[in-house]
């Protein structure tokens, strides 16, 4: 009796707690479902956080970087240009495996774009190596420096006007290797060896253009750095002789604990 009153009882409370159940249609996975950060590393995949751009909305119109225009970038330029390619063509690569998904060929204009990037991308890797070599064959053991200065000293002072395109070309190579200046501002370091080469380079040109000048053994770093800058001729460096006598009558000059300061000056102004 006990047992059958339990078992009836069971049955009654579970039949008027039972709960009618409505089964609704499933959720479609789709992106509106789903909350991303704003600085998540993903999104850097994503052309403007867009899943697909419009054929207008690729720069069809841009080119890549040519070699002459990357020659003239410092290498934190070069490093930008390059990470700013590599997010690109990430996007780029997103967006035709999209494409290829649904269709049996990529966009071409996609592809044209992804190509144009590749060729900047290739292409600052050659200057990148072509300044590395110029970098190790630049180097000059230290007993050999001063047998070396006396030799281009000589080749440069005695070389003919016909040989005018290539003793210039020599002196840029020449003041990188042993003083290392180079001819892009930027990549420049001021120290006193840097001051050592402005000197010696501005009296070299000294000899060569204005042989019988009164004006003696540059000194002055401020006097060095105009004769430095000059055209490297007969006619501009007489030119700057006049403007370093001007800066001599009136007591103009730098003094010696100030020189790396004020080619730094200079420097910016010429940036």
């Amino acid at each position: 009796m006990f047992k059958r009153s339990l078992h009836t009882t069971t049955k009654t409370l579970a039949r008027k707690q039972q709960v009618n159940l409505t089964i609704k249609p499933p959720i479609a996975p789709t992106a509106k479902n789903l909350k991303v950060s704003d600085d998540h590393p993903l999104w850097q995949f994503f052309h403007n956080k867009k899943f697909l751009r419009k054929y207008d909305e690729l720069d069809t119109v841009g080119r890549p970087w040519s070699i002459p225009e990357l020659r003239r970038k410092n290498f934190n330029d070069l490093h930008s240009i390059w990470y700013a390619c590599l997010r690109e063509r990430n996007s780029l690569a997103r967006e035709v495996q999209v494409l290829s998904a649904e269709a049996i060929q990529p966009d071409r204009n996609f592809m044209e774009q992804s190509d144009k990037i590749r060729e900047t991308m290739w292409r600052i890797r050659h200057v990148l190596s072509e300044r590395y070599h110029q970098q190790e064959n630049a180097r000059v053991e230290e007993s050999q420096i001063e047998e070396f200065q006396t030799e281009f000293q000589q080749y440069y002072l005695e070389a003919g006007k016909e040989e005018e395109s290539d003793i210039q070309e020599s002196l840029k190579r020449f003041q990188y290797a042993i003083f290392g200046i180079s001819e892009y501002i930027s990549e420049n370091t001021v120290d006193k060896k840097f001051i050592s080469g402005l000197k010696y380079i501005a009296n070299l040109k000294l000899q060569r253009y204005a042989p019988t000048s009164d004006l003696g053994v540059v000194t002055d770093v401020g006097e060095a750095f105009i004769l430095f800058h000059a055209e490297s001729t007969e006619k501009d460096i007489q030119e700057q002789i006049e403007t370093i006598k001007g800066f001599r009558s009136q007591g103009i000059s730098v003094a010696r604990d100030e020189e790396i300061d004020h080619i730094k000056a200079y420097l910016a102004q010429l940036q």
